[in-house]
């Protein structure tokens, strides 16, 4: 029922079918958005994406074995997008608890004790 107290309409065959195509368009446009926006994320200021990232040896799927697609600022394709992602993350993650533990060596050089 309808905010009337109407029986809602059901929707036609070709209604239904509209309505999954433009949901569908819908999500692959997000996943395409959210794409662009990681790249860029993950490129430094004026630089190529990917350029000047982190690397720790190469990430799984980011060999050129098989001819792998190029082009991309070094990025092979979406999982290799992902792939530099998690690999920039954990980079972040081992500064920020380095930057942690180098606060609390200070601190306790210099007497004071965190509250």
């Amino acid at each position: 029922m309808d905010a009337d107290g109407k029986p809602k309409q059901l929707l036609s065959t070709p209604q239904k079918r509209l309505n999954h195509i433009m949901s569908e368009q819908k999500r692959r446009n997000a996943i395409r958005d959210g794409y662009v926006q990681l790249t860029a994320l993950l490129a430094p200021a004026g630089a190529p994406p990917g350029a000047g990232m982190p690397t720790r040896g190469r990430p799984k799927g980011s060999g050129t074995r098989g001819g792998g697609r190029g082009g991309r600022g070094g990025f092979k394709g979406k999982s290799g997008i992902l792939f530099r992602a998690v690999e920039y993350i954990q980079w972040l993650e081992e500064g920020r608890d380095a930057l942690a533990e180098e606060v609390l060596k200070t601190e306790a050089a210099a007497g004071i004790h965190p509250t």
